[in-house]
């Protein structure tokens, strides 16, 4: 309990503080507790927001953007996300038929910077370029590994003590 006022000089006495009171929600009404209704304006935005601006894309194209979804999102239940029918979740219980494979890269973005040098497009004195490298996509072919069939679900190498080693196809996939 506070034994002098906040000026720091004056004496505390029964009647110059109170220290009975304060705030509460939805308190009705009260003599002590001043009353602070339920929730806060509608500030229009919140956390979860989704902003439509120059530097956001939809994920799927032709999707709802924000759509509430009556069923669960759920593996081997959902067959359509934002009403765009989808397949992804379908492989969540390891049905054959809709098992996705590893992830591949197909593509990669490359800068021909050692190309330009070999060109001789930069300057070692000044640190610039005449002509700056230029970008490619390039594709590294087919990943077999990450490209499975039921026929062929993989390749296995393996030694049976002869001087090289061995190569071959795992079995089919019959289930």
């Amino acid at each position: 309990m506070a034994t002098t006022q906040s000026d720091g000089v004056s004496a505390v006495t029964a009647t110059s503080t109170v220290n009975n009171g304060g705030v509460a929600k939805n308190v009705g009404t009260s003599s002590v507790l001043d009353n602070v209704t339920l929730g806060d304006n509608n500030v229009g935005v919140f956390g979860s927001t989704v902003v439509d601006g120059s530097d956001t894309d939809k994920a799927l194209s032709a999707g709802t953007f924000a759509y509430n979804n009556e069923d669960p999102i759920a593996k081997r239940v959902t067959t359509s996300l934002a009403t765009v029918s989808n397949t992804v979740l379908r492989s969540g219980a390891l049905v054959p038929s809709l098992v996705r494979s590893i992830n591949k890269r197909e593509s990669f973005k490359v800068v021909r910077t050692a190309t330009a040098i070999r060109a001789g497009y930069w300057n070692i004195y000044s640190g610039t370029w005449s002509t700056p490298p230029t970008s490619t996509t390039e594709s590294p072919g087919t990943d077999n590994a990450a490209n499975p069939t039921r026929s062929v679900p993989g390749e296995l190498v393996y030694r049976t003590g002869a001087k090289l080693p061995v190569r071959d196809d795992y079995k089919a996939k019959t289930g």
